[in-house]
């Protein structure tokens, strides 16, 4: 009997890796516990500048759309799912390139169709001429397609489709390169509507990192984004 407890205590010990793990959380403070949610999602530390709200709307944008955008990303580098351009257009794409008084225009109708490229000729450095109706050519709103360059004209607007109305668009509140949005959601989603320059609650931040953690654990386990 004696003999037999000797061969057990010879074993290696097994760690108790869950335990391990959740005692080295026990020395983290809030703040760091946070960002090292942020860096089990995002692979990266955060920037010094990004306040709570950003670390927590970033997150809570990643648990929303993260399997979106992995899954979309995948399909995108797949090689079958390639659009492959007609003989005829790769002949209009050519010739734009030689062309210099002409321009190669996608052009969008008012019957919500995208035209086939075509090249049109430029008149005064700035006007071309699109069914009968003038449209203006601004260098800068000039897109590049590969090795081409193109311009893409709306038939409702005199004006090309550019990033030059940047400003118009943010003061709608619809840039999609703002936090103000995602913010707003997070805010939303970890405590509710919050009030303009209202602090928030030290047990918003409890709440937050809790809902947070849960769901990090709940994508590792079950291979989620």
């Amino acid at each position: 009997m004696l003999e037999n407890n000797k061969k057990y205590t010879n074993k290696p010990e097994i760690k108790d890796l869950a335990k391990e793990y959740l005692s080295g959380l026990k020395g983290l403070n809030q703040m760091q516990m946070l960002h090292k949610i942020y860096f089990n999602l995002y692979n990266k530390k955060p920037t010094q500048e990004m306040t709570t709200n950003q670390l927590f709307m970033r997150i809570l944008y990643k648990q929303k759309f993260g399997k979106q955008i992995k899954e979309t990303d995948k399909f995108v580098k797949n090689k079958k799912n390639k659009f492959k351009w007609s003989s005829k257009f790769k002949n209009v794409f050519k010739k734009s390139k030689k062309k210099r008084n002409q321009i190669l225009v996608w052009f969008l109708n008012i019957k919500g169709e995208i035209e086939p490229p075509q090249l049109y000729p430029i008149y005064s450095s700035n006007m071309v001429i699109i069914k009968n109706r003038p449209y203006e050519v601004d260098p800068r709103s000039f897109w590049k397609m590969g090795k081409y360059t193109c311009q893409i004209i709306k038939g409702i607007d005199r004006r090309p489709v550019s990033n030059l109305d940047y400003n118009e668009i943010k003061v709608r509140g619809d840039s999609t390169d703002s936090d103000e949005f995602l913010i707003k959601a997070a805010l939303s989603a970890v405590a509710g509507e919050v009030k303009k320059g209202k602090p928030i609650d030290k047990k918003v931040i409890i709440i937050g990192a809790i809902i947070a953690l849960a769901a990090l654990i709940y994508f590792m386990t079950t291979g989620g984004a």
